[in-house]
C-alpha cells in the first residue's frame, strides 16, 4: 500500500479521507466500551486498537485515562450516529477543523526516526505497532502512531492542519 497525502489519502487504487473524531469526558471510558467492548478498558494511554464501530473499520488510540481519538477512513457518519445512539453520558465529540492527518507507509519509518525529537520519556526507536507517541519534526509538534489500516501496517501523523504541507514535503516521495 502506498499512502501518498494527508486527510485526502490516497492509495494506488483508491482515495479516501482520514477523519479524526476526539472523545473526552468524565465518562469517555464507558462510551467507549459501549462503542468498542471490554477491549478498550485493557490498552494504556498512547496505545491502540483496530476495532469495527457500527460494523465500519476503524483505530481507536487512548490518549488518557478517558479520551480517546477514533480514526477511520472513508466516510464517518457511522461514527456520529453510533455516538448519537450511545447512552447520554458526560462527554464531548470533537472533529477539530485544525487537527489533520498524514499518513505514511511503514518504510518510511527509518526516515521520520532520524527527523523527529521524540518527547521524554517516549522513544521512537522499536516503537511498537499499535502505539504512538509525541514528537517534534523541525519544529512541528505531531503524535506519531503506529498501527494498521486494511491489515497494512502506516505511520500516522497527527499535527496543525497548517503545518501538514511541511511534512507532506519532508516526507513524500519517499
Amino acid at each position: 500500500m502506498d499512502i501518498t497525502a494527508s486527510t485526502e489519502t490516497e492509495t494506488e487504487t483508491e482515495t479516501f479521507p482520514i477523519h479524526l473524531w476526539d472523545i473526552a469526558g468524565v465518562n469517555g471510558l464507558q462510551i467507549m466500551k459501549s462503542l468498542v467492548g471490554e477491549a478498550i478498558d485493557r490498552i494504556a494511554p498512547l496505545q491502540s486498537l483496530e476495532t469495527q464501530i457500527s460494523g465500519q473499520d476503524c483505530s481507536v488510540l487512548r490518549l488518557c485515562e478517558g479520551n480517546f481519538r477514533i480514526s477511520c477512513c472513508g466516510e464517518s457518519d457511522f461514527i456520529s450516529q453510533a455516538l448519537n445512539a450511545a447512552p447520554s453520558q458526560h462527554v464531548w465529540v470533537k472533529q477539530f477543523d485544525w487537527l489533520g492527518s498524514l499518513l505514511l507507509p511503514e518504510t518510511a519509518f527509518s526516515q521520520l526516526l532520524p527527523a523527529a525529537i521524540p518527547k521524554p520519556p517516549y522513544r521512537l526507536e522499536n516503537l511498537p505497532l499499535h502505539c504512538a507517541a509525541p514528537a517534534r519534526i523541525d519544529g512541528i509538534s505531531v503524535l506519531v502512531w503506529r498501527h494498521t489500516i486494511d491489515g497494512k501496517a502506516v505511520l500516522e501523523l497527527h499535527a496543525a492542519q497548517r503545518d501538514l504541507p511541511q511534512l507532506r514535503a519532508k516526507f513524500h516521495p519517499v
